[in-house]
Parts: C-alpha cells; structure tokens; sequence
C-alpha cells in the first residue's frame, strides 16, 4: 500500500527524474569513427599506394611522389593510367546542388608545372560505376576569390565535386588519365554528408593555428543529421577556469558557398564577444545562428542538414593562460533547433591530432611567415533516441543521479515503514 507520508507528487517526480535519467544516458552516441572518410582502398590498375595514404582524415602523411616526404608509409606513384577504388563504411548522402566530396591532394606552387587529370567515378553498390567528374589538379594554382590565397604556395589544396545523379554511394573510384610524372599525390577523399540514420547528429573539427605557443584554434561544423532532420542553432565553449582567456570571440563561423546554403548563414557571437589582446577574461562564449551577420535567426531555424560552418582563412579563436594544456579543460555544446543539446569535453572525448591540415600563416605581410602541417582533432555525435531529449551537462547529470537514487530510496525506506 502507498505510505501517506509520500506525496503522490513527489513519487511522480522521482519517476520523471529516473525516466529522463535513462533518457539522458541512452539518447546519445558519441563515435570513436568518423564516418565521412574512406575506410579501404582496392587497387584497380597499377600500384598507386592510395592504401597507404589516402583513408582516414586529411593528414599531410604521403610519399606517394618522385621525392617530397611527408612521413608516409608508401613510396608508390598513383601514375598516369593507374586506378583505384575507395570503399567507405557509411553510405554518402547527394545533397542536391551542393558539392558532396573533397577530395584533397598536394600541388605544387608558383611555378611549379606538375599535375594530374583525375576521373571519379561513384557507385551504390562497388560493382557499377558512373562517372560523376573529371578535374585537372592544375586548377588550384588558378582560383578566383575567395580561394585564391593558396595559388602560389605548394601543399594540399581540396577539390569539391558532386555526385550528380548518384546517391547512396559507398564506393568511389579514382582514375589517374593524364599529367607528369609526379602522379597523383593523393592524401584524403571526404564524403560530406554520411547517412548516420539520425535526426541529430554533426561532426566537428578543430585545427590547431601556427605554433604550438600560441593556443589558437579555427572550427568546422558539420550538420550531418539525415534529410529532414534538425537543424543545429547554437555553439558553445566554455572553460570555466578563470586563470585562462578565451579571446577572439567575437569572429564568425561562416557558411562556404561551396559546401553550405549557397553561402547563406553564419554563427555569429551573442555571449561573451571579444577581440584578441584584451585584459578581460570570460568563462565561455556563445555563438547562435544568424541569416544576416548582425541578429540570430527566427526560432526554430539553423544549420540545415548537409550543411556545415567553419572560421574563414585567417580567422581562429584563442586561449591564453599561464601554463595552460592546449584546450584542456574545455568543454563544447551543440545545440539543435528543438532544444536537444550535447556536450563533449576535450580532454576525454575528442579524437585528438589524427589528421593535419597545411598552413601558410602570413602575418601582415604577403610573404608566409610560417609554413607546416598543423595538427587537427574530430569529435562525432549521432542522436539514437526515439525523440529529441535535452541533453544534460555532466555535473547536472550527476546531480540528478543522486536525487533519483534518494528518492528512491526514499520511497523503500518509507513502502518498508509502511507495510
């Protein structure tokens, strides 16, 4: 029999705080894989050492050329008239007039004369193929505004195509038709839209900037939910530590004609915006989606699905502090359209500098001050629960662990009373 000294109210309360206890702790996924890269290469025609050099993340590791190393493990040449096929664990989505794939690849600089002719073919099935697109490396030392800053520096430069009447593909495959005997440079082919079979999930990237002194880092952020899923409204970084200065918040995350909404919408700093070099220090800073660069957009509105942000070229975010970790002790949230936020912490969840990306740092000055591979970290989360469920930060989570178990204890110690 029910004890008259527990409110019926607060048995339901204690049911409601275990349910959405379970909730909390079931209604979210964090990957340990990214499911955007290519997880096994098959060679077709020839040796072209793409097995070595070309899954995962973009890394700047290959030798796959007539001499430049890069610390890879393969010394073959994707020649001319060599072909593979890349196979990737997660099907990739066509999002319609947008590009899908990145493929990225070294090329020389200003002056430079080598090249490769690059047919891709995709497939639904790794057994019938349609050609979606045929690019000459030789176009990255030819880029309009706003790309054409790395035209006349060597490196790996990125090449966005589409899947044309292809979906569902889970294979593609890379034909070397014609160029010098460099070959192919091959480092990382990129699907940008997985089907994670979710209605809320995204990808972050972070890539740490310039030396390891200063701790500056830009992000991207992938909405890499299903088709009709929700939309990501808000970005937030918060180190609570008040012996370390996040600065330069006050920059964007910009959408990327390429790759997002024609261009349209960016996160723009609502909480917390300062520039670089100031004595104030701020515990966090929040970032909401914006259509104009000036106001945060309608409810309910955000980052579609298929769509990403990240820094412009010369614009990063910044942490200073005595002898602080490079962004330990950070935490980040990502927060939907519907309310369902997820946070992730950087020193137990990021996938930390399995990939790198290439750098000129310039200063005030045309001339690069710095040049290298920098490295870069990833962090995925997919949604698994029936329905959207606000996320809960760790130490709410645990504080609503205690209250359920003593409520519930509660209720046995007074039932046992009772009887």
């Amino acid at each position: 029999m029910s004890s008259p000294l527990i409110p019926h109210s607060l048995r339901t309360l204690a049911s409601a705080c275990t349910l959405l206890l379970a909730f909390s702790l079931n209604a979210e996924k964090a990957s340990a894989q990214l499911s955007s890269y290519a997880v096994s290469a098959v060679d077709v025609i020839g040796v072209t050492g793409a097995s070595a050099v070309a899954l995962g993340v973009p890394d700047y590791s290959f030798i796959n050329d007539t001499g430049l190393g890069f610390g890879g493990t393969s010394a073959d040449v994707f020649d001319v008239g060599e072909s593979v096929e890349l196979s990737y664990g997660t099907p990739l989505r066509n999002n319609p007039s947008q590009h899908d794939v990145v493929l990225s690849a070294f090329v020389g600089g200003l002056g430079a004369t080598d090249n490769a002719t690059v047919q891709v073919e995709a497939s639904s099935d790794g057994t019938n193929f349609t050609i979606i697109e045929t690019f000459d490396t030789e176009e990255a030392r030819n880029r309009p505004p706003p790309n054409q800053w790395e035209n006349d520096f060597e490196g790996v430069k990125h090449f966005f195509l589409e899947f044309g009447t292809e979906d569902n593909v889970t294979h593609l495959r890379l034909t070397n038709l014609a160029g010098t005997v460099e070959g192919l440079r091959l480092d990382s082919v990129e699907g940008l839209h997985p089907i994670v079979s979710s209605s809320h999930a995204f990808e972050v990237r972070f890539e740490r900037v310039r030396s390891q002194v200063p701790s500056r880092f830009k992000v991207r952020i992938k909405n890499i939910s299903d088709v009709g899923g929700v939309p990501i409204r808000e970005w937030l970084m918060d180190r609570p530590d008040t012996g370390v200065r996040l600065e330069d918040t006050h920059l964007p995350l910009t959408a990327d004609s390429r790759t997002t909404q024609s261009g349209v919408g960016e996160f723009i700093c609502v909480e917390n915006c300062i520039p670089d070099n100031t004595p104030e220090r701020i515990p966090y800073s929040r970032h909401a989606w914006s259509l104009d660069g000036l106001t945060e957009a309608p409810p309910g509105t955000g980052l579609d699905p298929g769509h990403q942000v990240a820094h412009n070229r010369f614009w990063d975010f910044d942490t200073d502090g005595d002898g602080v970790v490079y962004l330990s002790g950070f935490s980040f949230t990502v927060t939907f359209a519907d309310g369902l936020a997820h946070t992730f912490d950087y020193d137990d969840d990021m996938i930390k500098e399995i990939g790198s990306l290439y750098q000129k740092y310039q200063y005030f000055d045309s001339t690069p001050l710095e040049s290298w591979n920098r490295p870069v970290d990833y962090y995925e989360f997919a949604s698994t629960g029936p329905f959207p469920v606000q996320s809960l930060h760790p130490s709410s989570l645990w504080l609503l662990t205690l209250f359920a178990v003593g409520i519930s204890g509660l209720l046995i110690r007074r039932r046992g009373f009772s009887e």
